[in-house]
């Protein structure tokens, strides 16, 4: 049985039935502990590392987004709340579920169950990214809400930052949205050919038709689009081409 931790951030009556819960129907999962302080709460999941996090959003020292938005790629989080107000929200963020207090058993079971079946997929994705050097592995796993679609590296144009996913372009002029920011596909493309020309774009220059200076520095693609270089990458660029 794979042993999961898991961390509270509730007031302390709240806490009670909620661990309860767990240590009952749950014996896999470790809990870590809790706290009803936001800072202390971000400090805790920062060096604890637990899987899930089971987080109210109206706490006394603000607002349990404050959370989410620092820590959204370090865990899972399980919203617990008295009011649904938020629900558009914790969507926005991919929380994995949204419990409305009292809580029912069936809900939490629920919960434990969507985000114990998330945490695998996110493992099978990683050990299928992992299985060898990444510049050996000829596709990339681009999750989404319902699936895991696989691409090939040869057919990415290039990737775009859209705030927490990333927009693909690809050879056949079809998009793919991924739940997953720029940065972290950054470490699985092959740095020889995958270059991030700006903070909200990496291109394959494969596909890189030319670089036009004359409007100011723009690498113009295969496909007709045009892209700006940062000023700042701009440089690294020309070393990266041995133009300088």
């Amino acid at each position: 049985m794979v042993q999961l931790k898991a961390f509270i951030v509730e007031n302390e009556v709240s806490y009670g039935g909620l661990a309860f819960v767990l240590k009952k129907y749950f014996p896999e999962i470790n809990l870590l502990g809790f706290t009803e302080d936001i800072e202390r709460a971000k400090s805790l999941i920062r060096s604890l590392k637990p899987d899930i996090v089971f987080l109210d959003i109206e706490l006394n020292g603000g607002c349990g987004f404050q959370i989410i938005e620092s820590l959204w790629e370090n865990c899972i989080f399980v919203i617990t709340s008295y009011v649904d107000k938020y629900a558009l929200k914790a969507i926005s963020f991919d929380v994995t579920a949204y419990i409305l207090k009292p809580l029912k058993l069936e809900d939490v079971l629920m919960a434990v169950n969507k985000a114990k079946q998330k945490l695998e997929t996110n493992y099978d994705k990683h050990t299928l990214e992992k299985g060898g050097d990444n510049n050996d592995i000829k596709v990339l796993a681009l999750p989404s809400m319902d699936k895991i679609e696989l691409i090939e590296k040869k057919h990415i144009v290039y990737l775009k930052a859209e705030g927490r996913y990333t927009r693909f372009l690809l050879s056949s002029g079809l998009t793919k949205l991924a739940s997953r920011n720029l940065g972290e596909f950054e470490k699985l493309l092959d740095p020889k050919v995958f270059f991030r020309i700006h903070h909200s774009y990496i291109v394959n220059l494969a596909h890189v038709q030319n670089i036009n200076k004359a409007a100011g520095n723009y690498l113009e693609l295969k496909t007709g689009e045009s892209i700006p270089v940062a000023k700042r990458k701009f440089n690294s660029l020309n070393k990266f081409l041995r133009i300088k």
